[in-house]
Formats: C-alpha cells, sequence, structure tokens
C-alpha cells in the first residue's frame, strides 16, 4: 500500500477506480463527459493517488483559490488562504487499509507546506462522514450544494475543517 503523488501515467487507473466508486457509490452524483479531466479540476494545486500491488485504488486532489468566508471568518484565513480536498476517493477492493486516511493526510500536508488552510465538503449521509470524524475532523457549517444530482436536486453538504495541530 502507497500513497504518493500522481503523475501522468496514473490517470487511466484513477479513473477505472473513480468508475468502480460511480457504480458502488453514486460518485460523482453525475458521471463527467471527460473523467481524466474532471480529475483535475480548476485551482488544481496537487495531486495523489493510493495505490495496492501497483494498481492504483484512491485518489485526491488539493484546490487552490477557494472562496468560503464562513470558513475564512472561522479561521481568520484570507480570502487566497483556502484550499479544499477534492475528488478524494477509495475504490471498493482499496478500502479498510487506511488510504483514505493516507491521502487525506498527503493532502493536508500538502496545503499545510504551501500555507493554506484546507476544508472539505461532503454530502450529508455520505459514508466519507465516518472517515473524517473519526479522524477528528470538526464539523463547522452544513449548507446546501452549490451543484445538483441528475434530478436536479440540491443535496446537503457538510463542511469540515482538521483537527487542531497537535
Amino acid at each position: 500500500m502507497l500513497v504518493r503523488r500522481r503523475v501522468g501515467h496514473d490517470l487511466p487507473g484513477s479513473v477505472r477506480a473513480l468508475r468502480e466508486v460511480h457504480e458502488a457509490d453514486g460518485y460523482p452524483a453525475r458521471w463527467p463527459a471527460d473523467p481524466a479531466a474532471w480529475l483535475t479540476p480548476s485551482g488544481t494545486v496537487d495531486c495523489w493517488v493510493a495505490e495496492v500491488t501497483g494498481v492504483v485504488v484512491g485518489h485526491a486532489c488539493l484546490v487552490g483559490g477557494v472562496v468560503d468566508g464562513v470558513v475564512s471568518r472561522l479561521t481568520g484565513a484570507p480570502a487566497d488562504g483556502l484550499g479544499a480536498v477534492s475528488r478524494l476517493y477509495v475504490a471498493p477492493q482499496g478500502r479498510g487499509r487506511g488510504l483514505g486516511a493516507g491521502l487525506l493526510g498527503a493532502v493536508t500536508t500538502g496545503a499545510t507546506e504551501r500555507g493554506l488552510q484546507v476544508v472539505l465538503d461532503v454530502v450529508e449521509g455520505s459514508g466519507a462522514v465516518r472517515l473524517y470524524e473519526r479522524l477528528g475532523w470538526r464539523l463547522v457549517d452544513r449548507r446546501s450544494a452549490d451543484w445538483t444530482t441528475p434530478s436536479g436536486a440540491r443535496p446537503s453538504i457538510r463542511v469540515y475543517l482538521p483537527p487542531p495541530p497537535g
């Protein structure tokens, strides 16, 4: 098991793992027209993959340039000082091995190294909520998503900050 920075040749495996997650969990809510491009959202600072025996089974990105007035007020981070966990997933065959925690740790470390306050959001009721809370992430807000599901609904999301240092 390994968590490392993503390189170009990781994209096909990352897309395959994303397809497995989409089929198992409905994430992302809409299958992207170009899944490889979707894995590098606008503002991406860095990305990581998780692999088991050389097979990519997980993925996460750090996105900079995030604007969130609530989080800025809570943390004192300037408007340009926020970074978000994005495109975080672990395929079913990689779960239960600590890879989600490893990916989350890589993104958090990457944000800290760049002087960014990291934040994440997750759909209410997602299985990932248990991981974040088990790792000590703090729920700081609930709101409607700024995107819609295929049915046109705006799901409720939970916004988390990492545990305090130490």
